[in-house]
C-alpha cells in the first residue's frame, strides 16, 4: 500500500492555509456523518417497533382465543408477553420520538457551525490569497532576471572575441617577423678563394715556358 504524499509546510501563512482547510473539511464530514449515525438509528428503531407492533397484535388474537376456550394459565402467559410487547413497544416508541428531536437538534447546530465557521473560510481565503501574491511577486522576479542574464551571457562572447583580437594583432608581428626568410650571403666571400689559383698559375706556366726555350738557345 503506498504510503500518502505529506503535504510541506514552508511558512505560517502555509500552515494557516492548511489548518483552516482541513478544519471547514473535518467540520463539514463530521456534520454530515453524525445525521447519516442518526437516520440509520431511526431507521432501525423504526424497524424494531414495526415488529414488535406484530408481535403485540399476534398475543392480543392469541390472548382472545385463550379467553374465548376458558384456558385461564394460557390467557396468564398471553397476558403477560403483551404487557412486556407493549413496555417494548412504548420503549422503542420513546427511542424514536427521542432520535428525532436530536437530528433536529443535530441540524441546527451543524447549520450554525457551518455558519460560525465562514470566518475559518475567510481566513484561509486569505492566506491563499497571500500566497498568491507572493508567489506572482517571485515569478515577476524571475521573469525580469531573465533577460539580464541572456544579455550578460550575450555579451561575453563579444568580449572574449575582442579580446582575442587584441592578442592575436599584438602577436602578428611577432609571427611576421618570425617567418621572415634569411639573406642570402653575399657573393663575394664565395669566389675569392676561386680567383686564387688563377694567380697560382702565371709562375707554372712562365718556368714551362722558359724550359721549353732554353735548349733551343744553345743549339
Amino acid at each position: 500500500m503506498a504510503a500518502r504524499k505529506k503535504n510541506t509546510v514552508h511558512t505560517p501563512l502555509h500552515l494557516l492555509q492548511q489548518l483552516s482547510s482541513s478544519l471547514l473539511e473535518h467540520l463539514e464530514a463530521a456534520c454530515a456523518q453524525a445525521q447519516i449515525d442518526a437516520e440509520k438509528l431511526l431507521a432501525k428503531l423504526e424497524k424494531q417497533r414495526g415488529k414488535a407492533q406484530e408481535k403485540l397484535h399476534d398475543a392480543r388474537l392469541k390472548l382472545e382465543d385463550a379467553a374465548a376456550n376458558g384456558k385461564a394459565k394460557a390467557q396468564a402467559r398471553t397476558h403477560k408477553r403483551i404487557e412486556e410487547l407493549e413496555e417494548l413497544f412504548d420503549s422503542l416508541q420513546q427511542r424514536q420520538n427521542e432520535t428525532r428531536a436530536y437530528i433536529a437538534l443535530l441540524q441546527a447546530d451543524a447549520e450554525e457551525s457551518l455558519k460560525l465557521a465562514q470566518g475559518i473560510g475567510k481566513v484561509k481565503e486569505a492566506a491563499t490569497q497571500a500566497l498568491a501574491k507572493r508567489e506572482a511577486a517571485a515569478t515577476r522576479q524571475t521573469t525580469a532576471a531573465a533577460p539580464r542574464s541572456r544579455t550578460a551571457a550575450a555579451r561575453k562572447p563579444a568580449g572574449a572575441t575582442s579580446k582575442a583580437k587584441s592578442i592575436a594583432a599584438a602577436a602578428t608581428p611577432a609571427i611576421a617577423k618570425s617567418t621572415t626568410p634569411a639573406k642570402p650571403a653575399k657573393p663575394a666571400t664565395a669566389r675569392k678563394p676561386a680567383a686564387k689559383p688563377t694567380a697560382s698559375r702565371k709562375p707554372v706556366a712562365r718556368k714551362a715556358a722558359t724550359a721549353s726555350a732554353a735548349p733551343v738557345s744553345d743549339a
